[in-house]
């Protein structure tokens, strides 16, 4: 009888000398050098205790260890942090995520065993333990069709695609703001750029793209997971976002449906929402998010020509879409001044709206100029109330 662990660390002497002090005072001990895998084997294994190293490159400690405590399956993990850094925000910062303990590495041998021994304490043992060799990011989670195959999804992931019916409907701002407003500290968010030719929110938020989701494509079918999370940039601490370059001369090289349905499942191990902004249209491209999102956003112009194109859209949607996804229709009022009913609009398209999102002329160009999302720009306006309101109700369903 004896406890099982999770070792979890990205350098990999570290890994070693921890893993063979803890095997030797007879532990059942697992590892990883992966933030993203840490979270999937802490699910399936259920330890009794996980070391988990602060600086890792795929996604640090503490957002680990915050996830963890999210998870209701192994909230109550007995978690010890270490860091090479020894300073009091980053001990208050382990802390402040849900760690039992912080240790500052190197660590003598005696005071970590001691340290483990400790949280251990009033842990019964386990008999008979069988530790899985660490799978390939696969956890056995639900599983979603898509494109002939199945991805599997960690329990708290969900996906939001927004789309435009047709060219200016303001599917991008939308992305851009949705994430916004839903990231928070038990919600983590990334907003995913999948308009591959316009590359739009890097240029609304004002970010350098450097290493861009375009450059997947460069790889084979199954891109490898450290080359997808090395392209997620933080926007604050609790949105990252996945971005891509302007190619509007079409000159580049374009990820394939297979690349795309892969960034997805990363982002599903991830948990959290992806929120992707998929363009115009149906493509093969955004096709796979389409298939795989819980909800989609169609976004409409509340004019003559806007809504034909939604309705012819919607005829296409009909075809392709899962009875999982939700459809949601969103009017952008860039005028500020709904003439067409909206009563009538529904009758039309044959489907309520979900919500009427007025947006003045004069507050979107402040904001672009400033490249801030809308929301904040006028936290208290009637767009950051629409758009709070929205995400609620796509946290609740």
């Amino acid at each position: 009888m004896t406890h099982k662990l999770l070792i979890v660390d990205d350098h990999p002497e570290t890994l070693e000398i921890i893993s063979r002090v803890l095997r030797q005072q007879g532990y059942a001990v697992i590892t990883t050098a992966s933030g993203i895998q840490a979270l999937t084997l802490a699910d399936t294994e259920q330890p009794d205790l996980i070391l988990l190293d602060g600086m890792m490159p795929d996604l640090d400690g503490w957002e680990v260890c915050r996830r963890i405590r999210h998870n209701p399956k192994i909230a109550q993990t007995r978690i010890i942090m270490f860091s090479a850094v020894n300073v009091a925000e980053q001990k208050l910062a382990g802390f402040n995520a849900g760690a039992d303990d912080y240790l500052t590495k190197p660590t003598e041998p005696v005071e970590l065993i001691e340290r483990v021994q400790a949280l251990l304490e009033n842990v019964p043992p386990r008999p008979d333990l069988a530790v899985a060799a660490p799978p390939e990011v696969e956890p056995p989670v639900a599983k979603a069709a898509t494109m002939g195959r199945t991805v599997a999804l960690a329990p708290s992931s969900q996906v939001v695609a927004v789309l435009g019916a047709r060219g200016g409907a303001g599917a991008t701002q939308l992305a851009i703001n949705l994430a916004v407003v839903m990231a928070a500290p038990e919600h983590p968010v990334t907003l995913i750029d999948l308009d591959v030719r316009q590359g739009h929110v890097a240029l609304y938020l004002n970010q350098k793209v450097g290493n861009g989701l375009n450059k997947l494509a460069r790889f084979s079918e199954n891109i490898p997971l450290k080359d997808i999370s090395a392209r997620l940039m933080p926007y604050n601490d609790h949105l990252q976002l996945l971005l891509t370059e302007s190619d509007l001369a079409a000159a580049g090289d374009v990820p394939s449906a297979m690349q795309v349905e892969k960034i997805i499942e990363v982002m599903a191990l991830l948990g959290g929402t992806a929120v992707v902004d998929c363009g115009l249209g149906i493509t093969a491209v955004n096709r796979p998010v389409i298939e795989q999102a819980d909800h989609l956003l169609l976004c409409v112009q509340p004019e003559r020509v806007g809504l034909a194109a939604a309705k012819r859209f919607m005829a296409q949607l009909k075809d392709i879409l899962f009875p999982h996804t939700q459809l949601h229709l969103v009017l952008l009022d860039f005028d500020s001044s709904l003439t067409i009913p909206q009563q009538a609009i529904e009758s039309f398209l044959g489907w309520p709206v979900t919500a009427v999102i007025p947006v003045p002329p004069q507050d979107l160009r402040r904001a672009v100029n400033k490249s801030i999302p809308l929301v904040q720009l006028n936290p208290e306006g009637k767009v950051a109330a629409v758009i709070g309101q929205l995400a609620r109700q796509l946290a609740k369903t």
